[in-house]
């Protein structure tokens, strides 16, 4: 499954004629991938600065509270033999609260929320959780409701059949059932391909869809590439289809991309919340520089997607 092609850098603040008013998306529709600039100097663990978030989860609460997908490998799972959760996403997440804490026993100061993906945004507005690292897309809508980190990877859409099926693309499936996850920007994509199209099907998670094409109640998945690639390795009787799969057109409009951010509520300290991000943009930036970002697709990602990464803030994110 090659990736798509990485879009180019976003504008910055200086360049804001070519946004939106509100500062969510481009004028092509697009949602900008970049946020606050990366935190400069970034405190050493340990050491927050006095009157930040990031010292308020240090000081007086001791852990940072992480909404997971705990059922989206290799995003998010559990090992059943260590009772620990392991992941891309839980990697990411694991790097954060090293930064805040310091890497000896992070663990001991991250508390882990499994969410689905209907949920995740009312999960922030509750005051639950920090922070989201969940495979959560950044959109225009997203932006919003919720902060959003910079881009830590870049996802492309994909369709999952059964092997043998005869299903080369999405004119295959017109009035066929083709499933995904409710509240996931493929089912809205889905819900938005021009007739005659596929019918759209939704379960409350991905792992679901994968039970329906195996008892034959759906012809067919539609997700994020990393999600889709972990359905394939639970059933060798299944072929994930490359970006082609859904026609020139939808995949020269962008309408493939799926740029995963780490998502955070929106609390009404407009400062507070762009330190917050900027620190986590300022975690995203070490971890792509110093090996750990590349460490973590290696394990969990690449063994799916069978291609090299690049994190990012190489292909044209922010420096």
């Amino acid at each position: 499954m090659p990736p798509s092609p990485v879009p180019d850098a976003e504008p910055t603040r200086a360049s804001a004629e070519s946004a939106n008013p509100d500062g969510t998306c481009r004028r092509d529709g697009r949602p900008l991938r970049s946020s606050e600039p990366p935190l400069t100097p970034m405190p050493p663990p340990g050491r927050m600065p006095v009157g930040s978030r990031m010292r308020a989860i240090a000081r007086d609460r001791g852990y940072l509270r992480v909404g997971i997908a705990t059922d989206a490998p290799p995003a998010g799972l559990m090992n059943w033999r260590t009772l620990r959760l392991e992941g891309f996403d839980v990697g990411i997440a694991r790097a954060v609260a090293a930064a805040i804490f310091g890497a000896e026993r992070v663990d001991d100061h991250v508390q882990f929320r499994a969410v689905t993906t209907s949920e995740r945004e009312d999960l922030l507005r509750s005051g639950m959780v920090d922070m989201l690292v969940a495979t959560m897309t950044i959109t225009c809508e997203r932006k919003r409701q919720v902060r959003f980190s910079d881009v830590y990877y870049e996802s492309t859409l994909r369709l999952l059949v059964r092997e043998n099926a005869g299903f080369r693309g999405i004119a295959d499936l017109v009035g066929r059932p083709v499933c995904s996850s409710a509240g996931s920007t493929s089912s809205e994509k889905l819900a938005r391909l021009p007739a005659p199209g596929p019918r759209p099907v939704t379960r409350a998670r991905l792992a679901d869809c994968l039970v329906a094409l195996q008892h034959g109640d759906v012809d067919a998945i539609a997700g994020d590439d990393v999600l889709l690639a972990g359905l394939a390795a639970q059933d060798p009787y299944t072929t994930v289809l490359g970006p082609s799969a859904f026609g020139a057109d939808f995949e020269a409009g962008g309408r493939l991309d799926e740029p995963y951010g780490i998502a955070m509520p929106i609390t009404g300290d407009t400062a507070g919340d762009d330190e917050f991000v900027a620190f986590v943009n300022g975690v995203l930036r070490e971890i792509m520089l110093d090996g750990t970002w590349s460490r973590l697709y290696d394990e969990w990602l690449r063994p799916g997607l069978r291609v090299p990464g690049r994190p990012p803030l190489l292909d044209g994110g922010r420096p």
